[in-house]
């Protein structure tokens, strides 16, 4: 039943499906092992087959533990090769270890044999257990992550969509195997931009969390973390501040108002209410940055009282509230107050050295506390095309400096690809942007040598041409008069 595809693996990866129509007729590939498999040692030729594969599964696995794929590949192909010999071409004993090839090949970058050899594991399944197999999940994961990687999102989601059928089919409808399902699917539709179903795939994960677990259940925490997390990646700002504030009452209802585990979610509250002071002006009074950061300020000082108050206050944890402070005040436009927290929080963590890494992730280098980005995509009127439309891929590289302040100076284009496109544009943002400055010994440093890459992709508008009856030189093309007709 099995066939050497033999593929070629510099094959455009927009003819992938194309290209798997090979694997899904049962065929599986040969193709592409990268690095030096002369130098991995296989077991005896004298050895029996059963003896070779186990030798061959222990060296892939160790090959992928060390991070080498590309050598795991050949390991992986000696498994499946002798799986055949020991079981035959048309076996369902070959579902692991085809598997095992593509996760390999996948790992290397070999998408074309990886989705080849997934999808004859989808094959081998279907004949042997059918079509609704648990058996299905883990290829059509693989085949699915393969098509996201080479940026084919609807034939992703399709994959993932199966995998998570087959999955309810087998385990009902709030089985917790199904998550990582979830997470693969929002990545699918946020490929598509399709922010509505890729939120429902993460919201839903809470609902089976609290279908399990109770709606209550101070378990669902880490749930609710995750959540937020995820409205805060996406700017959802209101969502993600909502789902902060139930944390924070669901702490205190079991620990008390005074509980440490309520710091993190109030961090997470007061920084939602500096984004959305950053975000375009509204309307409404409420959302104007002269309330929203006051509105801050208070959560963060209920913060730093939480962490005052327990009997052997963190000093990480107290720095980091102060850091937060000195955020707000340093957009705020507060710069005393800021340097006064910035110092302070130095100091919390400066009195043992067993800080200084914690110190050193807050202050070694000027973090950017706000900057309006350039666009990723140029022109704006590309930013509408579906997905999957062909754009080129532009850079532009700026070099600043910032002052003890936090203020950029000295900003410069370096390098960029398509040159003086959107060069301005970025270096405009850059110069614009403000940031916690380095600390050395205690004190605001300006810090030289920064550098700043911004990738771009672009599709350059071909002019309109001229309307079909004026020539190069704009005149009116003559017309025959009506005699001339006759």
């Amino acid at each position: 039943m099995y066939q050497s595809c033999r593929l070629p693996v510099t094959q455009s990866m927009v003819g992938l499906i194309v290209a798997m129509s090979c694997a899904g007729a049962g065929l599986w590939s040969h193709a592409a092992y990268a690095g030096e498999t002369g130098t991995i040692p296989s077991a005896p030729v004298s050895a029996t087959a059963a003896e070779r594969r186990s030798a061959a599964y222990q060296r892939m696995l160790r090959l992928l533990d060390e991070d080498r794929p590309a050598d795991a590949v050949p390991a992986a192909f000696e498994v499946v090769e002798l799986t055949r010999e020991l079981e035959g071409d048309d076996n369902a004993a070959l579902l692991t270890p085809l598997t095992n090839l593509a996760t390999a090949q996948l790992r290397a970058g070999d998408l074309l044999a990886a989705g080849n050899n997934y999808s004859a594991a989808v094959t081998l399944v279907e004949k042997h257990e059918g079509i609704v197999s648990p058996q299905l999940v883990t290829p059509l994961m693989g085949l699915g992550r393969t098509y996201m990687q080479a940026g084919q999102f609807v034939q992703a989601t399709e994959s993932f969509e199966r995998a998570l059928h087959v999955n309810h089919v087998n385990q009902g409808f709030y089985n917790l195997d199904q998550l990582p399902v979830h997470d693969a699917l929002t990545e699918s539709y946020l490929g598509q931009k399709d922010f509505e179903k890729a939120n429902f795939h993460q919201e839903s994960q809470l609902q089976i969390m609290a279908h399990r677990l109770g709606k209550e259940s101070p378990e669902l925490l880490p749930a609710l973390s995750r959540l937020g997390d995820w409205y805060e990646q996406t700017g959802q700002v209101l969502s993600a501040r909502l789902v902060r504030q139930d944390m924070v009452r669901r702490i205190a209802a079991t620990g008390g108002e005074n509980d440490p585990a309520m710091v993190e979610p109030l961090i997470a509250i007061a920084s939602s209410y500096r984004q959305q002071a950053l975000q375009s002006p509204v309307a409404d009074p409420m959302q104007e940055p002269e309330t929203l950061f006051p509105m801050s300020s208070v959560v963060l000082r209920k913060a730093l009282n939480i962490v005052d108050q327990q009997p052997e206050p963190d000093p990480v944890q107290r720095a980091r509230v102060l850091v937060e402070f000195g955020d707000l005040y340093r957009i705020w436009g507060k710069r005393n107050s800021s340097g006064e927290a910035y110092d302070e929080a130095w100091q919390t963590l400066s009195g043992d050295e067993k800080y200084a890494v914690q110190r050193d992730g807050f202050f070694a280098r000027p973090m950017r506390l706000f900057w309006n980005p350039p666009p990723r995509i140029y022109p704006a009127s590309a930013r509408n095309l579906p997905p999957g439309s062909k754009l080129e891929s532009g850079y532009v590289v700026v070099r600043y400096s910032v002052d003890a302040m936090g203020r950029v100076s000295s900003a410069e284009v370096m390098e960029s690809d398509p040159a003086g496109l959107i060069d301005q544009s970025v270096l405009n943002a850059v110069r614009r942007s403000l940031y916690r400055p380095r600390y050395v010994d205690g004190a605001a440093a300006p810090a030289e040598g920064l550098s700043l890459r911004h990738e771009f992709s672009y599709r350059i508008e071909p002019e309109a041409a001229p309307p079909p009856d004026v020539p190069d030189s704009g005149r009116p093309l003559s017309q025959p008069d009506s005699d001339s007709r006759n």
